[in-house]
């Protein structure tokens, strides 16, 4: 049976609330659903206050299990990091990827973890939605040696993080934390002790915030929930050091909005979680796309167009996902966690992208 999309009702209803409160008023009416079926959507932040006191979505159902942090990786070579939203865990995995169970794993400090990047000396970054905050972990730590925080508002919750040549952090969010807000952007320059805060920018075009990436000449992609037709647009814009100018439409829609990465010569790469296609732009709004047909809810990726692999985190069928790129032909999958949900997905590659 075939379930009407969770994460769209949340929007729905989070939408709503957003509305409510800037019009100070308090009434709720039931969420408009979009579309006639669709897969439980995992992209979203600790945003399960409003959502479970009406009814309509509850979040880690794996809560009471605790997964401890341990590391038996290889200290160099290719590795897979797949967040696990359920448990509040990072699950680590070694070449060869397809069949294996988890080499390591990076808890205690993360609550809702969702997208990933590894940066600059193998350092993953990870938008922890549930704590508020972006942390940063060296290759084999179990704690984090920074933590950027966005407190404008009192919280917002990233839902996704990237960092830009210049050595800007940034983060996509899904919502503020008193619903007052939808999506928005925060920068930081990168330093010691959360380094610089610069700013919050709102996304005015859309609710919520979805994903993010950024080129080397420092456009900024994102892509976010249109709340009056439930698809995602992709938007463009640059925020040097950290001050974000106006974002622009690039023309580009899916249907639902997953992941964005860029690839090695800078094209723009799209999942659509809910056409099941992976799309890369070598100019907008027209790309070319591949079919994700063996999956079930693919949200976040990454790629590395070098290698011809891309790796999916698949949160309906708890698992992470190895297939060619640019086919999207299967070549193996590996597990998460007993009654997991992955959401982001991201390699540490030789050289970073």
């Amino acid at each position: 049976m075939r379930l009407l999309s969770p994460f769209r009702m949340l929007c729905a209803t989070l939408a709503l609330a957003v509305l409510a409160g800037c019009s100070g008023e308090t009434a709720y009416a039931p969420p408009r659903l979009y579309g006639p079926q669709g897969r439980a959507h995992s992209m979203l932040a600790r945003v399960p206050r409003l959502a479970n006191s009406i009814g309509n979505y509850s979040v880690n159902p794996g809560a009471g299990r605790h997964i401890t942090s341990f590391n038996r990786c290889p200290a160099a070579g290719p590795i897979v990091y797949m967040s696990d939203f359920n448990f509040g865990v990072v699950n680590i995995y070694k070449v060869p990827f397809a069949g294996q169970q988890p080499c390591g794993a990076i808890s205690g400090t993360l609550v809702n973890p969702q997208g990933l990047f590894v940066g600059k000396n193998h350092d993953l970054y990870v938008a922890s939605s549930g704590t508020d905050n972006v942390q940063v972990f060296h290759r084999g730590a179990s704690k984090p040696f920074n933590t950027y925080t966005d407190t404008i508002n009192g919280a917002q919750f990233p839902g996704d993080v990237t960092v830009a040549k210049d050595g800007t952090v940034i983060a996509s969010n899904l919502i503020q934390a008193d619903y007052n807000e939808g999506g928005s952007i925060s920068t930081w320059i990168s330093g010691p002790h959360g380094g610089s805060f610069v700013g919050n920018f709102p996304m005015d075009n859309a609710f919520p915030g979805m994903f993010l990436t950024v080129q080397k000449d420092g456009t900024l992609y994102f892509d976010d929930v249109d709340s009056m037709t439930g698809e995602g647009p992709i938007w463009k814009g640059k925020c040097p050091l950290g001050a974000c100018g106006a974002f622009t439409s690039t023309g580009a829609v899916a249907a639902f909005p997953g992941g964005l990465r860029s690839s090695d010569d800078q094209d723009v790469v799209q999942l659509d979680q809910t056409g099941l296609t992976l799309t890369t732009f070598e100019s907008f709004p027209t790309g070319t796309s591949c079919s994700l047909s063996g999956e079930s809810d693919p949200v976040g990726f990454d790629i590395n167009r070098r290698e011809h692999h891309v790796f999916i985190a698949d949160a309906n069928l708890n698992l992470g996902v190895e297939l060619t790129y640019p086919g999207c032909v299967l070549i193996g999958r590996f597990p998460g966690n007993l009654g997991g949900a992955p959401v982001g997905i991201a390699k540490d590659y030789p050289e970073p992208l």
